[in-house]
């Protein structure tokens, strides 16, 4: 059966990277909250030739970002069209098409310091199996970074990816009801979202043999716009830094 992120990534990959062909057109929360908060960690947790896994890369944004701290970069991303996207951006950055939510036990890749899954964990169904995937792909003491929007306040029937001036989609809603959304997060782009509590995120990072390093709610450094401002004061996004538990 085709997971919901093929289902819709591979209809909305075109518009999508017409929509941020380079990352002035992201939006503030990503270039002020996400890259900031990924660039540090990636600054505490790996060294120089440590090689760095960004696990839906999309069009190769954060693949990017590694590689310019001199961290062995690769990527991998469920829509051909989308890893076509990032070489074309970068060439020389190993690129490769999976679906992280499938069973794959052939991947000839070195093991990997960090792996990182920025705005992919919503989307993700079978969160056992990209976990037991990830989990095969990380060096013993390496670290996963799993980035999502704060389930608490930024979440379900009025998720939208890119927050306008009027901030009337960003409230708490009915935390407690977890379920899958099909919404509209751009202009043209359409996407399922899957909100879980955070007791439900802690339960699967426990099953599949994860440890809390690091819980992050990370604020924005500048306050240029509306959004900024907004998100200065109630958590855009949250940020767990994970490792495997060692026996």
């Amino acid at each position: 059966m085709i997971s919901l992120s093929k289902k819709y990534w591979e209809k909305n990959c075109k518009t999508y990277i017409k929509l941020l062909e380079n990352t002035e057109k992201y939006p503030s929360p990503y270039t002020q909250i996400i890259i900031p908060t990924v660039i540090g960690l990636i600054k505490k947790f790996t060294k120089k030739d440590d090689n760095v896994l960004d696990v839906g890369c999309g069009e190769g944004c954060i693949t990017r970002i590694v590689s310019k701290y001199k961290r062995n970069s690769y990527g991998c991303d469920i829509s051909p069209e989308m890893i076509e996207a990032a070489k074309k951006q970068n060439s020389k950055i190993n690129y490769w098409v999976q679906d992280i939510e499938r069973k794959n036990n052939k991947l000839n890749k070195p093991k990997f310091k960090m792996i990182i899954s920025n705005l992919v964990f919503t989307y993700l169904k079978n969160t056992d199996q990209a976990l037991s995937n990830i989990s095969n792909y990380l060096d013993t003491n390496g670290f996963l970074v799993i980035i999502i929007p704060h389930p608490c306040f930024y979440h379900q029937e009025n998720y939208r990816w890119f927050m306008d001036g009027k901030l009337s989609e960003y409230h708490t809603g009915v935390y407690f009801k977890e379920k899958t959304f099909i919404k509209e997060i751009a202009n043209g782009f359409i996407t399922h979202y899957i909100h879980r509590t955070l007791e439900t995120y802690f339960k699967i990072f426990i099953k599949n043999g994860f440890n809390l390093v690091s819980l992050l709610e990370p604020k924005p450094k500048k306050l240029s716009n509306d959004v900024l401002k907004k998100v200065n004061k109630i958590p855009n996004l949250i940020v767990f830094v994970l490792q495997k538990n060692i026996k």
